[in-house]
């Protein structure tokens, strides 16, 4: 309970943080993978609030060329009626090197792209198949879309309609991993650098005291980079983190650590 109450406290209070330099490395990185999680936040509070997330925009990245390739690729006489594919003739195209639309047939072989089946489309992402059913893009006909400048967003937008529910667990995912692996490494990195601090030092802190410093320096940065991120945008929270952590842990080591070493060598 102590130690919550410091982890608290460590929002505002260097003394807080210098007192935590002594947890078991076992509590600091618990509370190391909350602080990962809690860093990535704003960006996962983002992709929650929009209404479609364009999966096709973020990881496929089609210039407008590669949009119209794509549209003008799509088979003439075919289209959605009554949540079905009307073609059932193999057909297949690529709109780059990555990005492959196949028309009956099976995924084999695609990691980005489109396969529309007889009852459902197969969207995928990363080698990654995910089904949706026709019912968003019901009365859409292929060759009347290669007619109009916008016939790449009304195939794309019900798309991603239907999608949303099925991408958002596995994306929300893998943002808390990579926040969680980034917030390891770059805490570690810094608190790897810091020991160099030791030199000219007939004593000093551990490896282990250093890393819990760094670790709760951090909690100010990210109650910061929360509010920035929600009230703002998230486009500078990894700034705010990056920049300001090691501060944090800089005026620890300058107003606690220094004159506790002292107190050592008297």
């Amino acid at each position: 309970m102590k130690r919550l109450k410091l982890m608290f406290k460590a929002v505002y209070s260097l003394s807080a943080i210098y007192e935590l330099r002594k947890t078991p490395i076992i509590i600091t990185l618990i509370a190391a993978i909350l602080l990962g999680i809690m860093h990535m936040s704003p960006f996962t509070i983002l992709f929650l609030q929009e209404d479609t997330y364009r999966y096709d925009l973020t990881q496929w990245n089609l210039s407008d060329y590669e949009k119209e390739v794509l549209i003008d690729g799509l088979p003439h006489e075919c289209g959605i009626e009554g949540d079905r594919l009307s073609c059932n003739e193999p057909y297949e195209f690529n709109v780059n090197e990555e990005v492959i639309i196949r028309f009956n047939g099976d995924t084999d072989g695609i990691v980005e792209g489109l396969v529309f089946l007889e009852e459902q489309l197969i969207f995928i992402q990363q080698g990654h198949p995910y089904a949706v059913s026709y019912h968003k893009l019901e009365g859409i006909n292929f060759g009347e879309l290669k007619q109009l400048d916008e016939g790449y967003e009304l195939l794309f937008m019900p798309i991603a309609e239907g999608l949303r529910g099925l991408l958002i667990v596995p994306f929300v995912v893998g943002v808390y991993q990579t926040g969680i692996i980034s917030y390891f490494i770059y805490t570690f990195v810094v608190a790897a650098i810091s020991m160099l601090l030791k030199f000219g030092h007939s004593h000093f802190i551990s490896f282990k005291e250093m890393f819990n410093i760094i670790i709760y320096s951090s909690i100010l940065p990210i109650v910061v980079l929360i509010v920035v991120g929600i009230l703002v945008t998230p486009a500078f929270t990894t700034v705010i983190f990056n920049m300001a952590t090691p501060l944090v842990a800089y005026q620890v080591y300058r107003r606690k650590v220094i004159p506790g070493l002292q107190e050592i060598s008297e």
